[in-house]
C-alpha cells in the first residue's frame, strides 16, 4: 500500500515543481521583457537618433553621421551661455558635496550618540521626506519671497527684494533648497549605517581610550563609508543633468547666470520641435561619454582610499 501511494505522490510532486518553474519563470519574464521594452530599446533609439537629423522634405528622419556632434561643439565654443552653465554644474555638484555630506554627518552622529533633542532632530530632518514636494515649493517659495521681505520692512524698516529675484542672493537661496530638500534623507541613511556598529566594539574602544576623533575616524567612519560612496557617485553621476531645481522657482524663464547643463536641457526639452531631437539625442549621448568614465573612476578611488574596517 505504501508503495502506491509514493507512486501516486511522485506526479504530484512533478506537477508541483512545474507549477513553480512556469510561475517563477513568468516572474523574471515580465520585469525582463518590461526591461527590454522600455530601456534597452528606448535607450538604442536614442542612440541612433544622435546620428540622424530631421527631415521636412521626407517628413522623417535622415541619416546624418556625426553632424549633430559637430554642431554641438560649434555651439560649446560660440555660447557664453553654454560655458557659464558647464561651470555652474561644477559649481553646484562641488558646493553640494563640500556642504551638504559634512553636514548630514555631523547630524548623524549627533544624534547616534543620542545627545539632547536628538529624537526632535530626527523628525524634523525626515519631515521633508514625506511632505509632498510641490508643498515644500510652494512654502519655500512664500518664506523667501514675502515673509523675509516682509520681516525686514516691518521690523527693520529696509526694503529687502525676494531673495529669488534679487541678483545677490537667488543662487544662495536656490542651493539652500537643494540641500534641505536631500538633507534630511542623507541624515536617515547615514544613521542606519551607524546603527550596524556593534555596541561591545564601540564599549571595547572606548575602555582603549579611543574617543571623539579616534572613534569616529576607526569605527565610525568605516561604516559608512559605502553610503558616503554611494552620494559621491551618485552626486558625480547627476552633474550634468541636475536642474538645481530651478524649473521649481523660475519655469524655463531663469537667468542665464543660474543655468545648469540641467536645465538648459530640460528647459530645450520641454518647447523642442522633431528637428531638436536628435541633436538633443547627441548631446544626452556625449555627456553619458563624459560621465560614465568620471563616476567609475570616482568610485574606483573612493573605494581604493577608504578607511577599512581592520
Amino acid at each position: 500500500m505504501s508503495g502506491i501511494r509514493n507512486r501516486g505522490a511522485l506526479p504530484m510532486r512533478n506537477k508541483h515543481k512545474v507549477n513553480d518553474l512556469i510561475f517563477y519563470t513568468l516572474m523574471v519574464a515580465f520585469p525582463l521583457a518590461q526591461f527590454c521594452v522600455f530601456y534597452i530599446s528606448v535607450n538604442i533609439n536614442s542612440i541612433l537618433l544622435a546620428f540622424r537629423s530631421y527631415s521636412s522634405e521626407d517628413g522623417g528622419f535622415v541619416w546624418a553621421q556625426f553632424g549633430n556632434f559637430a554642431n554641438i561643439f560649434r555651439d560649446f565654443a560660440a555660447s557664453a551661455t553654454l560655458k557659464t552653465a558647464m561651470l555652474n554644474s561644477l559649481l553646484v555638484w562641488a558646493a553640494s558635496t563640500a556642504v551638504s555630506l559634512p553636514l548630514a554627518m555631523l547630524f548623524s552622529y549627533y544624534i547616534y550618540n543620542k545627545r539632547p533633542a536628538s529624537g526632535v532632530f530626527k523628525t524634523l530632518l525626515f519631515m521633508p521626506s514625506v511632505i509632498p514636494g510641490i508643498a515644500i515649493t510652494v512654502i519655500y517659495l512664500y518664506f523667501v519671497e514675502r515673509a523675509i521681505p516682509a520681516f525686514a520692512a516691518d521690523v527693520c524698516g529696509i526694503t529687502v527684494e525676494g531673495l529669488l529675484q534679487n541678483p545677490a542672493t537667488r543662487f544662495g537661496a536656490i542651493f539652500f533648497y537643494n540641500v534641505f530638500l536631500s538633507f534630511g534623507g542623507n541624515v536617515i541613511l547615514l544613521l542606519g549605517g551607524m546603527n550596524t556598529v556593534d555596541p561591545s566594539v564601540r564599549e571595547a574602544a572606548y575602555l582603549d581610550g579611543a574617543k571623539g576623533w579616534c572613534e569616529f575616524r576607526h569605527i565610525i567612519l568605516p561604516k559608512v563609508w559605502p553610503t558616503l560612496t554611494t552620494f559621491f557617485v551618485m552626486g558625480v553621476a547627476s552633474i550634468f543633468t541636475n536642474q538645481f531645481n530651478l524649473y521649481n522657482f523660475y519655469g524655463i524663464a531663469a537667468s542665464e547666470k543660474l543655468a545648469t547643463m540641467g536645465y538648459l536641457l530640460y528647459a530645450r526639452t520641454s518647447i523642442a520641435t522633431m528637428a531638436d531631437y536628435p541633436e538633443l539625442a547627441a548631446t544626452g549621448l556625449l555627456l553619458t561619454a563624459v560621465i560614465i568614465p568620471l563616476t567609475l573612476l570616482a568610485k574606483k578611488m573612493l573605494e581604493k582610499f577608504g578607511p577599512s574596517e581592520d
